[in-house]
């Protein structure tokens, strides 16, 4: 069971975790927070998308909030998770495009200038974009072919290029290894789902850690040394968040709750996992936090 604490010095709220983790709430409940790999660089920034309502009444937008004061800056141009570019000037987004079929375009902010640049736009959706780590190439996934698959754009010339073409469903992806390689998730069939890495240049990619269950929404920890993932244990479960080694070993449980877990998202340091859980009331970012391959005690 969740056990709410206040501090009596701080109005710090702490949420604690019968696996003895601890989580501290970033935005605030209700707000229907989302969240892509949305650190700034320097770690001080979390870039945030939000979504309330349903149908023709939904509100979206984006903001950016210091992690140290609390301020919030909003992203007018943007109306989703936005993800910054390596040099932090840069943010892009698959912003919503007010189709009724909730279709989004891959959309970059220049900061600096406010302009935007859109760099992928199809009859079909295309979302969870983020950068290269040089900063040549945005990753994205894109429903155009009919299935879902991992693409690339290049900022230089907008070439669009496709990495993977498998009938499987597969999204989230994001360059790890200095880019050498791509940590993402597929649907191998009903709710089962793996983590699976892939390398760009060939096309091959192979499971980590794989379950009959679901193991989804991937991130690699800045040092390479441990993937943080969703994941069910049972059938009907709503995935929580766990953690396992790159090779797929050492799987350990770091939520424990009725609700989603997901869109993990490793503190430069890697010393804090920001993930979303997904409540009745909306989404909601926490932050957890973590020491060689470990949660924090409660």
């Amino acid at each position: 069971m969740l056990a709410l604490l206040i501090a009596a010095a701080a109005p710090v709220e702490m949420l604690m975790l019968d696996v003895n983790c601890r989580i501290e709430p970033v935005t605030a409940a209700g707000e229907g927070a989302n969240l892509f790999h949305g650190l700034s660089p320097d770690g001080r920034e979390l870039a945030v998308g939000w979504e309330r309502g349903e149908g023709t009444g939904t509100e979206r937008g984006a903001f950016i909030l210091n992690l140290k004061t609390g301020k919030r800056t909003p992203l007018p141009q943007l109306n989703n998770a936005p993800t910054f570019s390596p040099d932090g000037r840069f943010l892009v987004a698959a912003n919503f495009t007010g189709d009724p079929n909730r279709k989004t375009d891959i959309v970059e902010l220049d900061r600096k200038t406010g302009a935007t640049k859109t760099y992928a736009s199809d009859p079909a959706t295309e979302w969870l974009a983020s950068y290269s780590k040089d900063g040549k190439w945005i990753l994205f996934n894109s429903m155009r072919t009919g299935n879902s698959d991992l693409y690339r754009v290049e900022r230089a010339s907008g070439k669009i290029e496709r990495l993977s073409n498998a009938a499987n469903y597969e999204a989230h992806g994001k360059y790890v290894d200095g880019d050498r390689n791509i940590l993402f998730h597929r649907n191998v069939r009903g709710d089962d789902y793996d983590v699976a890495i892939m390398d760009p240049r060939t096309g091959r990619s192979r499971a980590i850690g794989a379950t009959p269950l679901e193991e989804a929404y991937p991130a690699m920890s800045p040092d390479g040394r441990w993937i943080a993932f969703s994941a069910t244990e049972a059938p009907g479960e709503q995935p929580n968040l766990f953690l396992m080694k790159r090779e797929g070993s050492g799987k350990y449980r770091l939520t424990d709750g009725p609700d989603k877990d997901a869109y993990a998202t490793w503190s430069r340091d890697g010393r804090a996992i920001y993930f979303v859980r997904f409540a009745k009331d909306g989404g909601r970012i926490y932050r957890l936090k973590m020491k060689n391959g470990a949660c924090a005690p409660r």
